[in-house]
């Protein structure tokens, strides 16, 4: 295996597969804990069913007939003989208890400019949910949050204004040499927005850490989660 790095800012607004489907559509989960994931993105993205029953829901939050399904397993793992079925449960704690080595690892969702990044975050907090993990990604910043079942639900604001912008906040940020990007405390972030700090400063890497010490990055950054710095 080569140690080969492929950067290509010339793909940006400008490319598009002969094979590109017109937009993403919709994800869908299937899941023991059925009325938990329901609510959970009820609450999360405001959804409402277009569809719902013991079996499935199609849940919709914007004008598309849906953007989330979740399909409801438990009856059938019930119905399974008791070997199989105690299998079937210790499969399904262990993919909510511990880290995944292979998968889907999370599903983003763009939200431009930071204040309504900044109020999304504001309102889900008042609906109790917070962020389960919160880094600078350097050319985006996101908030993760985890689902009932583990899965990890980005919500990202863009580093740059326009498409001039691009190339140089991608690349002065030092996004080809680490680019996973530092752990941040987001109510830190906020605290400063609210006083008027530049733009230039909410996207700087490490900015919401104490002085003296350093923020956690990289690819631990994506291992240690919760930790914004050392």
């Amino acid at each position: 295996m080569t140690n080969e790095v492929i950067l290509n800012f010339d793909l940006y607004r400008k490319f598009r597969s002969e094979y590109s489907p017109d937009n993403f559509h919709h994800v869908a989960f299937k899941t023991m804990q059925y009325e938990k994931m329901v609510s959970f993105y009820e609450k999360l993205f405001g959804c409402k069913p277009l569809y719902k029953s013991n079996d499935i829901a199609f849940l919709a939050f914007d004008e598309e007939h849906h953007r989330v399904a979740i399909a409801n397993t438990k009856p059938g793992v019930d119905k399974l003989n008791f070997f199989v079925k105690k299998i079937a449960q210790f499969k399904e704690w262990l993919n909510r208890s511990t880290p995944s080595a292979v998968g889907l690892d999370h599903i983003s969702y763009q939200l431009n400019p930071i204040d309504k990044w900044f109020e999304f975050y504001l309102k889900a907090k008042e609906r109790g949910l917070m962020p389960y993990w919160t880094i600078n990604h350097g050319w985006i910043t996101g908030m993760y949050y985890k689902d009932p079942d583990g899965n990890l639900i980005e919500i990202f604001f863009e580093h740059w204004k326009n498409e001039e912008d691009f190339k140089h906040e991608v690349s002065a940020r030092g996004f080809p040499e680490e680019p996973v990007g530092t752990n941040m405390d987001i109510d830190i972030l906020y605290d400063m927005f609210k006083k008027g700090e530049s733009f230039e400063n909410l996207t700087k890497k490490g900015n919401t850490v104490p002085e003296g010490k350093k923020p956690v990055a990289g690819i631990q950054a994506a291992i240690n989660m919760r930790k914004k710095f050392k």
